[in-house]
Order: C-alpha cells, then sequence, then structure tokens
C-alpha cells in the first residue's frame, strides 16, 4: 500500500502518454517542429525541458564533516533500484559520499518500474536531488526493453545530483545536438544536458556539475558539448560574482589559473570511435578487426579531445581518475552490422565469433578546480574516524548476483 507522501508524489507525476501519442506520429523533427500540436504543447516542453525537478530531503545531513566524497555513476536508468540504493547506503566506499553525480535515470518508464528513480534515490538515501530531464521517450527503450509488457506513463530519462549539503541556484544547460534522437530507432524528443548547482560545504561555496554526452557521434562534438557546458559554467561564474570567475587567456598560455571551488563529471562517452552511418560503421569495423588487440586495448583507453577542454580551463584530471575502464561493449553489438557490406559483415562476425568481441573503455570521469585531491589516509573524518582514499574506480557492483550497471562508479574524495 502506498504511503500519502507516494500517493501525493504518484499524483504530481504527469501521464504523459497523451502527449506522446499526439507528437511520434511525425516522421521527421522538422514536421514536428512545424505542426500545430508542437506549438500547442510549448508550454509543457519549455517546462519539461529547461526547470529542473528538485526533490528536498528534509532528514538530509552529511555522513563526512571534514572533507568531501563524490561519486560519478551512470546507473542505467536505474531499472536495479533496489540493489543501488543498498550499494549507496552500505558499500563501505559509496556510502560516505554525499555528492553523486548520476546519469540515466528514468521517470516512469516501464524498463524501470515507472518509478521516479531520483525521487526514489533522495528519500532512500536522504539526500536532496536535483533532476534535469534530457528526453521525452517515445518508446520503452531498447532490445529487450521493447518486448516488456505494460506502456511508460511519466515518460522521462535524464541525470540527478543528489548531495546532503544544503544546495541553491540549480539550473539546466542545453548542450549542442549531436545525435537526430528523433528519427532513430529509439525515438525521442529532447537532447543532451548539464546540470549546475552551487553547495554550501563548510561555509565554502562549490559549484557541481554532471553532465551525459552523446555517444553515437564523434570526439570533436562531443568536445564542443563539453566545451559549452563549461562555458557555461564560466558565465554563471561571471554573472554571481566577477572576483571568482577565471582570468582572461593570458596570449602566453592555453591555460586558465584556477579561481573557484568546481566538481564536475558524468558519462562523457569517450570511446574514441566516430559513430553513426555506413561509412563510420566500415572505418570502426576496419579498424577493430585490422588491430593488434593489446595495441587496441590501449587506444580505447586515450583520452579523447573533450577532456582537452577541462585541462585547458585548469581543472585536475589525471589526479581524480585512476585510469581503469568502466565500462565495456561486444563490438557486434557497437554500430547497427546491418550497415555493413555483405562480404565485410560475413568477415566481421566470423573474426569476432558468434558471442561477440568484449571491449574496454574509460566512459567516465570526474574533474575538480579549485579543491585539493586527497589521497589515501591524508585526512580523517573527525565524527565517524573515516579516512580519505585515492581516487578510484569500482568494479563489478553486484546486488543478489546482479550487475547494479553497465558501468563503474568514480568515487574520489576531496578538501576545500
Amino acid at each position: 500500500m502506498k504511503t500519502v507522501e507516494e500517493k501525493k508524489f504518484t499524483a504530481a507525476c504527469t501521464d504523459h502518454q497523451p502527449l506522446v501519442d499526439e507528437l511520434e506520429a511525425f516522421a521527421t523533427f522538422a514536421a514536428l517542429r512545424r505542426s500545430k500540436a508542437y506549438h500547442q504543447h510549448q508550454a509543457t516542453l519549455q517546462a519539461l525541458f529547461h526547470q529542473p525537478r528538485i526533490y528536498e530531503a528534509p532528514d538530509a545531513a552529511p555522513r563526512l564533516r571534514d572533507f568531501l566524497r563524490v561519486v560519478v555513476w551512470n546507473i542505467e536508468r536505474g531499472a536495479q533500484l533496489e540493489g543501488l540504493i543498498a550499494v549507496l547506503n552500505h558499500h563501505p566506499l559509496l556510502r560516505y559520499a554525499d555528492l553523486l553525480l548520476l546519469n540515466e535515470l528514468d521517470i516512469g518508464m516501464r524498463r524501470s518500474g515507472n518509478l521516479d528513480v531520483a525521487h526514489r534515490l533522495s528519500r532512500a538515501l536522504s539526500a536532496h536531488a536535483i533532476y534535469g530531464t534530457e528526453y521525452l521517450e517515445f518508446t520503452k527503450g531498447t532490445g529487450d526493453e521493447l518486448q516488456l509488457e505494460g506502456r511508460n506513463t511519466t515518460a522521462l530519462h535524464g541525470n540527478a545530483i543528489l548531495t546532503r549539503h544544503r544546495f541553491a541556484n540549480p539550473q539546466l544547460y542545453r548542450l549542442p545536438r549531436c545525435e537526430n534522437n528523433f528519427a532513430s530507432a529509439e525515438k525521442r524528443l529532447g537532447g543532451r544536458l548539464a546540470i549546475v548547482v552551487d553547495l554550501e560545504i563548510n561555509g565554502v561555496k562549490v559549484l557541481a556539475s554532471t553532465a551525459h554526452l552523446d555517444v553515437v557521434n564523434t570526439p570533436r562534438c562531443r568536445a564542443a558539448q563539453l566545451r559549452a557546458a563549461l562555458t557555461a559554467i564560466e558565465a554563471r561564474l561571471q554573472s554571481e560574482a566577477p572576483s571568482l570567475a577565471q582570468k582572461a587567456i593570458s596570449p602566453s598560455t592555453s591555460r586558465r589559473e584556477p579561481a573557484a571551488n568546481i566538481i564536475l563529471g558524468g558519462d562523457f562517452n569517450t570511446h574514441t570511435f566516430a559513430r553513426g552511418g555506413q561509412f563510420r560503421t566500415l572505418i570502426n569495423t576496419v579498424r577493430i578487426l585490422g588491430s593488434n588487440p593489446a595495441r587496441l586495448a590501449r587506444s580505447l583507453m586515450k583520452k579523447e579531445a573533450a577532456l582537452d577542454e577541462l585541462e585547458r580551463l585548469g581543472y585536475e584530471v589525471e589526479a581524480l581518475n585512476d585510469g581503469m575502464p568502466t565500462s565495456s561493449s561486444v563490438v557486434s553489438a557497437l554500430d547497427d552490422k546491418s550497415r555493413l557490406p555483405a562480404p565485410v559483415r560475413w568477415l566481421a562476425m566470423r573474426r569476432v565469433g558468434p558471442d561477440g568481441l568484449r571491449l574496454k573503455f574509460r566512459l567516465d570521469w570526474l574533474a575538480a578546480r579549485g579543491l585539493k585531491v586527497l589521497q589515501a589516509g591524508e585526512a580523517t573524518d573527525e565524527q565517524t574516524g573515516v579516512k580519505s582514499i585515492k581516487a578510484q574506480t569500482i568494479k563489478d557492483l553486484k546486488h543478489h548476483d546482479k550487475a547494479l550497471s553497465d558501468h563503474d562508479p568514480i568515487v574520489a574524495d576531496v578538501a576545500l
């Protein structure tokens, strides 16, 4: 039986299926934008894509007082919500994270039980949640998800920041569009975004941000998306307090001196491939099948140009990332093999085998500016006795022998 709070919240989560039914009838986004229906629903769409959803936790209290533990994690829609809650409340390292930068959270999607994942996490972890909608979903998802019985309700997918510290000024910044999701098999309306919020930690202001960059496009486009997010952050700092914003880049250097406390991270999809279309699929197939396996594995772990944008603006990256893979994919599923010419497809499938070739990637990243990255045992929280840890990727998290996500979380400690 639902509690009064759950009933109130369920009522507040609109069933968007009538809206989806009306908008998905259009074959192209251009046709949709010209339609009467699109203009009639502008107020609803503007609210969905530009206003953050805020879930405050009255009992939120930091679990660490003397330093900040941060987690970056793509939680794969929150489909394994029970296990995620258990791990985030009880794992010896993750339980003390008072800032969670999360990607892929559903609201009202059949594949994740039609739950509001951000709200459930907020209640279960006693943490405030700031949610940004990336997409209004027109399908149940991909693969086996399409065969699920029942329907979506609110049909939203996006990112969230959870924190037990006081927060203010949450904002959403829409990023440049790299993928035509309206024309894809997973048809949806919207695009990538960055969430930005101010935290107050021991009287010090810290800006926190998360973003999820596009996967089926080029490293250059992902760099443009991250550049747009960083530009929005710089503009926000300038408008809030010019004295805290960055100085102009000197003609003699390509870097800026740190001037504000910032922590950001997310799934940047830095898989090093340019994806989408028959030509790119062919080039990727040649690269994978024609490379020495060890050399290919090393190349997949290289940093993309998007990360250069962080370093150019004075962010610390290396100390917050241990170089371990955070996700893996079966090569036969990286692109639609039906795009390949028949002889190449035959050769690829023979070389890869029926089970596919598993490749490992560092897709998720954490970066900071103006904050000190702590090492193992460098600091101790007086209240709990918890000692700081070195930045690390936590591998193979499971609950009841089931993987919690197709990504591994990153965890790190910083001092103000």
